[in-house]
């Protein structure tokens, strides 16, 4: 820049001068092309142990991101299992329809509540701003709230026909459908170890349920076996289209939470009053007792708590993930069950315990290796050809910024 603003430019017209100014750029251009080469040298090689020490240091964070909504959806899960078990062994009958549309009301009001006491920087932090509504998020909700209840209902007919124990083995065994649908549709890598944690958690299952299998091997028909189908493809489905509306509308756990519950209310308001269980519940007496009064409070709160949760759960890790920690819920359950509710102590539970549990921590190690596998490559940096090829490119343009600067000067 400097060669050419000075007073030798005057002196272009003479041949003598021209050429020396020439030759003087070349040797300049060439010492830049130096800088300039040295420079992207330390480009490629520098960011290759930033990146991993960025790894290292972030590792922790990401485990603690993903164990947290895990966590959340196991204990508000087991939290629900324990209520629904202690309102069963009480007598207490309350339609499960009248009980989502209690729970999706309470929703809307808690997320209205929060978002009105919560600080701007608070929200802005936990991401629990409430989003605008829009028909196109709502439609895009749609097709999750369709499902679950037709997850619902399959369920209701099938424990009709078959006992909670056969549908718990089923249900394990819907994990594997989730996890391929979690492959072809998001590139979820499956690993050998992920088969062999789902295979020992269908193993698990069936030993838990073996001795009541036998008793009810003779009730199972082809009326209970499609209705059986309809419900596996129907949870396997439900996961994998929350994740793909999550893709779709952008929002976070909480903006899920209230678009849900904003569209499955008219949807269970209709169905309760289709199926009549509306006019059962209003009439109901035992809704003035207390204990009823609270239960159905705790089931409100626990239900967003469910909802928040699930969302959180599959929105940092996958449906796969989803799907297994609540295949894994069945394993305290079954302790608490022992330690609290008395029940009695086989051999068959203490296998599925045992196997559980081992099967929990097969799933966790080989997500653990896939999750280091990515990371190293991510870190790994361009390969040699790859800093070559750049060097290259680089050193071209700046032969072209300096030809066009020589041009612009002449």
């Amino acid at each position: 820049h400097r060669i050419h603003n000075t007073p030798t430019c005057i002196c272009y017209r003479n041949t003598a001068c021209a050429s020396s100014h020439n030759a003087y750029s070349d040797r300049h251009a060439g010492v830049l092309q130096c800088i300039q080469s040295s420079r992207f040298a330390l480009q490629i090689k520098g960011p290759r142990k930033t990146r991993m020490s960025g790894s290292r240091t972030s590792m922790s964070s990401v485990n603690l991101s993903q164990v947290v909504p895990c966590l959340a959806y196991s204990c508000c899960s087991i939290m629900m299992m324990l209520l629904n078990k202690s309102l069963a062994s009480r007598g207490g009958k309350i339609p499960l329809s009248c009980v989502m549309l209690v729970q999706n009301l309470a929703t809307l009001i808690l997320v209205h509540i929060f978002d009105s006491c919560l600080a701007t920087e608070a929200k802005a932090r936990w991401r629990m701003n409430l989003p605008p509504l829009r028909v196109q998020t709502c439609l895009a909700w749609l097709p999750v709230n369709l499902i679950f209840l037709v997850m619902l209902f399959s369920g209701f007919k099938t424990l009709q026909l078959v006992t909670v124990s056969l549908v718990s083995v089923c249900k394990n065994i819907t994990n594997v459908f989730t996890t391929f649908g979690d492959r072809m549709l998001f590139g979820e890598p499956v690993s050998f170890e992920v088969l062999i944690a789902l295979m020992l958690m269908i193993i698990a299952a069936y030993l838990g349920a073996s001795d009541e299998l036998r008793l009810d091997g003779g009730r199972f028909n082809m009326q209970a076996g499609f209705w059986m189908t309809v419900n596996c493809l129907a949870t396997s489905a439900y996961g994998l289209q929350i994740k793909l509306s999550q893709k779709q509308t952008g929002l976070s756990p909480y903006g899920c939470t209230f678009y849900n519950a904003l569209v499955a209310t008219p949807l269970t308001f209709l169905w309760t009053i289709w199926n009549g269980d509306l006019l059962k519940f209003l009439g109901n007496v035992e809704l003035l007792e207390p204990q009823y009064l609270f239960s159905l409070t705790m089931s409100s709160l626990i239900g967003f708590g469910i909802g928040f949760s699930v969302f959180w759960c599959i929105s940092a890790t996958s449906p796969t993930t989803y799907a297994m920690v609540g295949a894994a819920n069945k394993i305290p359950l079954a302790v608490l069950g022992i330690m609290v509710f008395s029940e009695p102590v086989t051999a068959n539970r203490v296998l599925f315990i045992s196997i559980g549990l081992l099967a929990g921590i097969v799933y966790a190690r080989a997500k653990s290796l896939l999750k280091k596998q990515g990371s190293k490559n991510h870190s790994r940096g361009p390969s040699k050809q790859e800093a070559i090829e750049l060097k290259v490119d680089k050193l071209e343009n700046g032969n072209v910024m300096m030809k066009d600067a020589g041009s612009h000067g002449e």
